[in-house]
């Protein structure tokens, strides 16, 4: 099983996912979409049962700050599937799994996330319509 992400990988895979500071799809790439889902569900709280629309506004709230185009339904489906959050055996109950959190993030990345999107989104500059990547030394 792979080391937790550092705030290092965690920034390159928040700026490869968020090219032109927008969210078009979820990414292809396992380790991306894993940090990814794993930030999305940093807005969680531990051990409370959410339901269907709680889950959703969560998330719609969360796409909407990377300028997200993929539905909350669909990124619903992602956090189910791969572990993310569990379902009650209803199926009317969500909640978090902080252990698969803490095995994709690491502590430092969790702490530092909001930080880390803020720095992915802005190290994209629009001038006269095109946008191009800032340099390092620019970072």
């Amino acid at each position: 099983m792979p080391e937790p992400a550092p705030p290092d990988v965690v920034l390159e895979a928040l700026r490869k996912a968020l090219p032109e500071s927008r969210l078009h799809r979820i990414p292809r790439h396992p380790e991306r979409r894993d940090i990814l889902l794993a930030i999305f569900c940093l807005r969680m709280r531990r051990r409370y049962p959410y339901t269907e629309s709680e889950l959703n506004a969560l998330l719609a709230d969360a796409i909407a700050d990377v300028n997200g185009d993929v539905d909350h339904v669909t990124w619903r489906r992602f956090l189910v599937d791969l572990g993310f959050v569990k379902r009650d055996r209803a199926g009317t109950r969500y909640f978090l799994n902080f252990p698969k959190i803490e095995s994709t993030l690491s502590a430092a990345s969790m702490a530092s996330a909001e930080t880390l999107i803020d720095r992915a989104l802005s190290s994209v500059r629009v001038s006269g319509g095109s946008s191009s990547r800032l340099s390092a030394r620019d970072r």
